[in-house]
């Protein structure tokens, strides 16, 4: 009897650890199908050949939509190992100058500090994004979670409010020097407190013809005044340059209480902008049908505009690429909008932390970082590393773009913003509005 019984008892035991197994793959896929990877008990990790390798693996089989789970054996809490998680564009193993300067940086750490190092691609946006997996795998999968993430300012602000990244005083330190442009300060700190360190930025810049004898306006105020045709996307969802303008005239896009507002004599000023560059017939009709910055900047490649607004990376990557296309020079503007990227940590192990922050502070370093980001055709957060550009003609540009840039006002504005301004330009080119009357419409419509 007492034998027959502890056989039931085997049972039931072995009964509850598969229906625990089960409950937790449950609730990994619950979590909108994101491919979460984790280690199950009857896996077996993956031991590099060499301790020194930088193992680079891909999400991008997971197409948006997806309800495919990976599981990809990972090391677990392995104090020698760090799991690094990048956006696409920043891929160590994607055959670019970028590309390899990245992976020789991580390789030469892995073999000075006899560790090795996982870096996982996950795209920026949709199923698997890097901020969804990270919220996933906090939940689901916490042996997973990447060592280092670089995050988008947007997916930076989501991680804060979930608590899925880390605070660190030697993060405070890093940023505790003057060696920093104000977007980065601005990215790294969240409510008094450095949150991350900043990377890369992508601000909005104007564009023109080197060739050309006559050098546009440094005021975004002023296009109307400029020469030739002008493009930019006024059908964009969140109508970043009327936004710019809108700013640049003084107007606030949050209120005391922190909503999305906003103010009626700075709107109907930068609504007269547009106004005046259509009566004067500077803008070119086909900014409206333009819905991103790349259909205004192949536009302005191809001549059909001579001025456009687009961001700097489009210029910085696509310099000299036919003989036949307009050598572009960049304007100096005082103000102007811009994306940004930061590193974060998001392991909550302290031992784990000090690697990474050894590691990022060799990311973040000047000489690193000038040549990194130059291949990248990305702004740099630290003024000593754009300085160290080869780049000598749009440098000075560049630099007081950088000086000047901004960052994007939270996604939630943008969203609550961006159609209602993309109306308002639409009905100034499109339908000849009055800017007093259609600045009012505006405002009504987002209350």
């Amino acid at each position: 009897m007492k034998t027959k019984k502890r056989g039931q008892m085997r049972n039931v035991l072995t009964r509850g650890w598969l229906v625990g197994i089960l409950l937790i793959l449950l609730v990994t896929s619950a979590c909108q199908g994101l491919p979460v990877e984790f280690e199950l008990p009857w896996q077996k990790t993956s031991v590099p050949v060499k301790k020194t390798a930088t193992a680079v693996e891909s999400d991008t089989t997971n197409t948006p939509g997806s309800d495919e789970l990976e599981l990809t054996p990972t090391a677990i809490g392995d104090p020698d190992t760090l799991i690094i998680w990048l956006p696409p564009e920043l891929n160590p193993n994607d055959e670019s100058l970028a590309g390899h300067l990245l992976q020789e940086k991580l390789d030469n750490f892995a073999q000075q500090n006899n560790i090795s190092i996982t870096v996982r691609i996950k795209s920026r946006t949709g199923t698997g994004s890097l901020i969804d997996a990270l919220t996933a795998a906090s939940l689901a999968a916490p042996p997973t979670l990447p060592d280092l993430i670089v995050l988008s300012a947007t997916d930076l602000h989501l991680a804060i409010d979930r608590e899925l990244i880390f605070p660190h005083p030697r993060l405070e330190e890093m940023m505790s020097d003057t060696d920093w442009y104000p977007f980065g300060r601005e990215l790294s700190r969240d409510n008094g407190q450095i949150t991350a360190i900043p990377l890369l930025s992508n601000p909005l810049s104007l564009v023109y013809n080197q060739a050309s004898l006559l050098k546009p306006s440094d005021n975004w105020m002023d296009i109307q005044d400029n020469y030739g045709y002008f493009g930019f996307a006024a059908d964009d969802s969140q109508a970043k340059f009327l936004l710019l303008l809108y700013l640049t005239a003084g107007g606030e896009v949050l209120d005391a209480q922190g909503r999305a507002i906003l103010e009626e004599d700075a709107l109907v000023d930068a609504l007269t902008v547009l106004k005046e560059g259509q009566r004067t017939l500077h803008i070119s009709n086909l900014s409206i049908g333009f819905q991103t910055e790349d259909q205004a900047w192949n536009a302005f490649l191809n001549r059909s505009v001579d001025t456009a607004v687009v961001p700097v990376g489009s210029v910085l990557n696509h310099q000299g690429e036919t003989v036949d296309q307009p050598k572009a020079a960049l304007t100096s503007p005082e103000i102007t909008l811009a994306t940004g990227m930061a590193w974060a940590l998001a392991n909550p192990s302290s031992k784990r932390q000090e690697l990474a922050l050894d590691l990022l502070e060799e990311l973040s370093n000047t000489d690193f970082m000038a040549s990194w980001s130059e291949a990248l055709g990305r702004l740099p957060a630290r003024p000593s590393a754009l300085q160290g550009w080869t780049e000598t003609e749009l440098k000075p540009a560049l630099e007081q773009m950088a000086q000047a840039a901004r960052l994007y006002p939270p996604e939630e504005v943008l969203n609550r913003l961006g159609p209602a301004l993309r109306n308002a330009a639409l009905l100034i080119l499109r339908d000849a509005a009055d800017p007093v009357e259609t600045a009012k419409i505006t405002i009504e419509s987002i209350k």
